[in-house]
């Protein structure tokens, strides 16, 4: 079975993502046409903050003020994320994007509109939270406790992402590397050039999507020795010859179906990995992941941000949104009353001598101790 991705949260993390870009963008830009009717950018902000009855739009507005709360935390603590930490995460993001979409990073962005430095905002937001939640100590000690789960991931193992074309027969597939290898410029043919051929001719309807993505694999987990001979085999860019598709097992109870069908396919590889060195640093976008998604440390994380809204002063400017000023006021008081709490049982004591006729001492007065 291929080994892939595990993506880190990376469909839901993606989703969010791209779900609050385009913040402060042009919102009267047409987005669509419908018989030369214009559907602007500003009627798709409104149906959204419409959608679920507004919930999509305030959860939104919350997580906006939660990612500035989050940085005048920082700041005030003195707690930076610098850009070379920002960085190694782009580009460990960029690989997993390509391996669940079958897209570079640049079109990524494009189609969902977001721009790098939107995205390293974000990942900015992610590492100045962990840093504010989760002590160097208790990361040290996750990652020593989840080794054995660390080294199942592509990035710490020799590995490839690679795309792939599935045909009928050897004699199409042959055609297909024919047109590729004339397409190619020093033996290299272009992710582009492989998809569009994908996207018209693979048999994986799911991969046809993807421009013939199959994601990432790690060396010795295919069950398919001669797939991954050929695959580690490659550089970046090169093509294979013409590689049967072994017959599907039949699972347990099937029998065998009779005179099944020899599919080939044309591998290329888009990227490859060296083994190398599992360290803390290179992993530490997944520590940070998985800590944060851990219940001990997501109760912790959800205490934190509610610390943070009912000790700042959110000022809610539109009436669309009273709910979730209601809620940071309620938010508030409940924080007031706590810190009131935690404060009266904190007096000490005063100790009331014995005998009738004791008082407690008088404003200003030091308390009796005898």
């Amino acid at each position: 079975m291929r080994n892939r991705a595990p993506l880190f949260g990376l469909i839901g993390l993606l989703m969010l993502l791209a779900g609050s870009a385009g913040c402060g963008r042009e919102k009267e830009q047409v987005i669509a046409q419908v018989n030369q009717q214009p559907i602007t950018q500003r009627q798709l902000w409104q149906a959204l903050e419409q959608s679920d009855n507004g919930e999509v739009a305030r959860r939104t507005l919350d997580s906006l003020i939660v990612r500035q709360l989050i940085r005048q935390e920082a700041q005030q603590k003195d707690i930076t994320a610098s850009r070379e930490e920002i960085e190694t995460r782009l580009d460990g993001l960029k690989d997993w994007i390509l391996a669940a979409t079958g897209e570079d990073f640049a079109t990524w962005l494009e189609e969902t509109g977001q721009t790098e430095d939107d995205m390293a905002s974000r990942i900015s937001a992610q590492i100045l939270t962990a840093k504010l939640v989760i002590t160097q100590k208790e990361r040290e000690k996750f990652f020593e406790e989840n080794k054995e789960r660390l080294q199942t991931l592509p990035q710490n193992n020799e590995s490839v992402i690679y795309r792939q074309i599935i045909l009928n027969s050897e004699q199409e597939a042959e055609a297909v590397v024919q047109g590729l290898q004339a397409q190619a410029e020093d033996n290299k043919v272009s992710p582009e050039a492989f998809a569009k051929i994908a996207e018209e001719r693979t048999l994986d309807p799911v991969e046809r999507q993807r421009g013939g993505m199959a994601g990432w694999l790690i060396k010795g987990t295919s069950g398919d020795p001669a797939l991954e001979d050929v695959l580690f085999g490659l550089e970046p860019g090169e093509i294979s010859q013409p590689i049967p598709v072994p017959a599907r097992p039949p699972a347990e109870g099937e029998e065998k179906a009779p005179d099944q069908p020899q599919f080939y396919r044309v591998v290329m590889v888009e990227k490859k990995f060296a083994p190398s060195e599992l360290t803390l640093a290179r992993n530490a976008d997944i520590i940070d992941e998985w800590m944060l998604n851990d219940p001990q440390y997501q109760a912790r994380l959800q205490e934190f941000f509610g610390n943070l809204r009912a000790k700042a002063d959110i000022e809610i400017l539109s009436p669309r949104y009273r709910v979730l000023s209601e809620a940071y006021r309620e938010g508030r008081e409940a924080r007031e009353r706590r810190l009131s709490q935690e404060k009266e049982n904190l007096v000490p004591t005063i100790p009331v001598p014995e005998g009738e006729g004791a008082s407690p001492p008088t404003e200003g007065a030091e308390p009796r101790t005898e």
